[in-house]
């Protein structure tokens, strides 16, 4: 059984570089030449707690012709790229020829560009909740522990094959029954703090510690939430993700309760770590991955005919400032701005 990783970002890396140490069957990693000489000329190491491993073995390729022979026609593709990145990535797949694509992106959305691609029987949903930094192209930091949930898109998916791999690879892994549920409660998590901290270009400590901000971003979870009842996807807890529990919350406490606990829950987790709507602002990245989640989210919304009006509000600005047609300025450090143009 072999498996070719696609994606050379952090979860790629670490995906790729987990199952070479694992040694199980044989893996590859499918990467942009300029990722494949970077791991060319230094090995890749991932650290974890303060104790760093070497990867020496990790077998990476920039097109389907250089991978090893054992890995051209694989079992399993495992696709890391950004959710935008996933229509180019179509052809890569098709020419691969995997038995089987595992998605492991973020975001709402994947699954369904991939199914009409592929076929739903060869499409396996996948949500990874480890936190990993890429630090240069061939270092990356886990900062948070998690696992691996997968959620098969056809009730004939087999997926006991790819759990053992994962786990054997030293993945906390879970199979859920309803991939809609697994991959909503992701995006409701990752949801929190990330489109106000880029739009305002803030950390989320200073989202969090203003109470008019925190609303928004309640409103913006409950809009999610009545979407899901009306799919019939409900709020799951993942590895390390507990989806339910802080849904529940969100419903159900009233403000001077729930607005300590966020900030403890949603800022105090990161540590620090600015999320990646963020970080992808300041990279100049013109598309941003917000597509997958409040710009998902309003989609949903309007073809159930429910309103979802801070998600949509959110995705439009943050769209447009990725996209160059919205000055960054005029929302830069300027929380009433958002506010007016949101709620």
């Amino acid at each position: 059984m072999s498996i070719v990783v696609i994606g050379g970002g952090a979860i790629g890396l670490l995906v790729a570089g987990r199952l070479a140490i694992a040694g199980q069957q044989p893996s590859a990693l499918l990467a942009r030449p300029s990722s494949v000489a970077a791991l060319s000329a230094r090995p890749l190491t991932i650290s974890l707690k303060g104790t760093i491993t070497a990867v020496p073995h990790l077998r990476v390729a920039s097109g389907i012709a250089d991978l090893p022979a054992d890995c051209r026609h694989p079992d399993l593709a495992i696709l890391c790229v950004k959710g935008y990145d996933t229509p180019g990535a179509i052809t890569t797949l098709r020419e691969l020829g995997a038995g089987r694509t595992l998605t492991l992106q973020n975001g709402i959305g994947n699954e369904e560009i991939l199914a009409e691609a592929l076929g739903s029987e060869h499409v396996i949903s996948g949500a990874i909740t480890t936190s990993v930094d890429l630090a240069n192209p061939s270092e990356i930091i886990v900062t948070k522990q998690g696992g691996i949930g997968l959620a098969p898109c056809e009730r004939t998916s087999a997926l006991e094959p790819w759990t053992a791999a994962l786990t054997a690879a030293g993945f906390r892994t879970q199979i859920f029954e309803n991939y809609r549920s697994m991959k909503w409660s992701k995006a409701l998590l990752n949801m929190l703090g990330n489109a106000s901290a880029a739009i305002l270009g803030m950390s989320v400590a200073e989202v969090y510690a203003d109470n008019r901000l925190v609303k928004m971003e309640r409103r913006a979870f409950r809009e999610a939430l009545a979407v899901m009842r009306r799919i019939g996807a409900k709020p799951i807890d993942l590895p390390s993700y507990p989806a339910a529990l802080l849904a529940q919350a969100m419903v159900w406490l009233p403000t001077p309760v729930l607005f300590p606990l966020l900030r403890k829950v949603v800022a105090g987790g990161r540590g620090g770590k600015d999320p990646s709507l963020l970080r992808d602002l300041r990279a100049g990245r013109q598309r941003s991955e917000g597509e997958f989640l409040y710009g998902a989210i309003a989609a949903e919304s309007a073809r159930q005919s429910l309103p979802a009006p801070v998600n949509a509000s959110l995705w439009r600005i943050l769209g447009g400032i990725a996209a160059g047609t919205i000055p960054w300025d005029d929302y830069r450090g300027k929380p009433e701005t958002l506010l007016a143009a949101v709620l």
